[in-house]
C-alpha cells in the first residue's frame, strides 16, 4: 500500500479508463460522479485516494446564479472530511478545503441506500451501477416522470427491505416535519433558511432560532437514513426544479431521461450551467421527501 502520509492538494490527471473505474468504484453519487466524468471537478492526491476541492465544488454548485453550493458544502464537510489513512480505513482527516472522493465506507454512506450506485455501504470501493435497482427507481414514473411522493416511496422501500436501517428517533418525525413543512408553507423556503440560521452565518441565536435549527437537523442531517435518502434525492429535485421545459404539475417530479443520464451515462443534461438552483428548494423538498417518506413506511410496515 502506498504510503498515505504523502498528500497532494494538486490536480492530476486521469486517463479515460481510470476516471471512469475511479467514478464508478468510489464517486457513487449522481451528481459528483459526474462532474469528475465530465472534468468539472478535479481529482487530487491519487486515484486510490482521491481528493476534491470544497471551494471548486461549490462554485459548480452555485453556477447559474444559484446557491446550492453551500448544501454540497455541508455534505462535503459532514459526509467525506475523512480519507483513507495507514490503516486502510477512512480514519484520517482531509486537509484543509478539501473532501475525500471515497464514498463507500463514508461517514455519507448509510443503510437503507437506494443500491443504484453502490452496494455494501461499509465496503470500500463497492460502487457500481445497478440497473436492477434503477429501474425499481424509474418504473414509478408515469409519462417519464417520477413524482416526489412516488420517489418518498422508493426511499420508504429501500429502508423496509434493508433490515439494518437506523430509524432513529422514527416516532418523532412527523411532529417535526408537520411543523417544519407549515412553517415553510406559511414564509417560503428561503426566508425558512434565514430564520432557522441553517447554515449557520450567525453564531449567536435567538432561543426560538436553535429550537428550530434543532428541528430541521433532526430531519435533514440526523441519523436517521430515510431521512439521509430523502436528502440525498433532494439534491436532485433541487437541481432539475428550474430546468428549462421541466413540467409544472401538482408535485415536483424527476425525468427519467435525467436520471438515466446522470446515473447510467455520467452526463450533465445541455445547458445545467445556465439555470437556478436553490438551497431552499432543496430543504423544502428534502423535508417533503422526508414526510412522504414516513407515510409510505408506515403502510408499508403495517401492511
Amino acid at each position: 500500500m502506498a504510503n498515505q502520509n504523502i498528500v497532494s492538494i494538486d490536480p492530476f490527471s486521469l486517463s479515460e479508463a481510470e476516471c471512469k473505474e475511479l467514478v464508478e468504484k468510489k464517486v457513487t453519487c449522481p451528481f459528483i460522479g459526474t462532474a469528475v466524468m465530465t472534468k468539472e471537478l478535479s481529482v487530487r492526491n491519487d486515484a486510490n485516494n482521491p481528493l476534491a476541492s470544497i471551494k471548486e465544488v461549490v462554485t459548480l454548485g452555485n453556477l447559474g446564479n444559484s446557491d446550492l453550493g453551500r448544501v454540497l458544502e455541508i455534505f462535503a464537510k459532514g459526509n467525506h472530511a475523512s480519507m483513507l489513512g495507514d490503516s486502510g480505513n477512512l480514519d484520517r482527516p482531509v486537509p484543509g478545503g478539501q473532501f475525500s472522493l471515497n464514498f463507500p465506507g463514508s461517514k455519507g454512506s448509510h443503510s437503507g441506500h437506494s443500491g443504484i450506485l453502490q452496494g455494501s455501504p461499509n465496503l470500500l470501493d463497492s460502487g457500481r451501477f445497478s440497473s436492477e435497482d434503477f429501474n425499481r427507481l424509474t418504473d414509478k414514473a408515469t409519462n417519464g416522470l417520477i413524482t416526489l411522493s412516488s420517489v418518498g416511496e422508493f426511499i420508504a422501500g429501500n429502508t423496509v427491505m434493508d433490515s439494518k436501517s437506523n430509524l432513529a428517533d422514527l416516532d418523532l418525525l412527523p411532529l417535526i416535519l408537520e411543523e417544519v413543512t407549515e412553517i415553510i408553507l406559511q414564509e417560503g423556503g428561503q426566508i425558512f433558511l434565514e430564520k432557522v440560521n441553517f447554515f449557520g452565518t450567525r453564531k449567536c441565536l435567538l432561543p426560538e432560532e436553535k429550537m428550530l435549527r434543532d428541528k430541521v437537523c433532526k430531519v435533514t442531517g440526523g441519523k436517521n437514513n430515510l431521512v439521509s435518502s430523502a436528502g440525498e434525492f433532494g439534491l436532485l429535485f433541487a437541481f432539475f426544479a428550474n430546468k428549462p421545459g421541466t413540467p409544472k404539475g401538482s408535485e415536483p417530479a424527476l425525468s427519467v431521461e435525467d436520471l438515466t443520464l446522470m446515473f447510467e451515462h455520467k452526463q450533465f443534461p445541455a445547458g445545467w450551467k445556465t439555470w437556478k438552483k436553490d438551497a431552499s428548494t432543496w430543504v423544502t423538498c428534502t423535508v417533503h421527501l422526508a414526510s412522504s417518506a414516513v407515510k409510505k413506511f408506515e403502510n408499508l410496515k403495517n401492511g
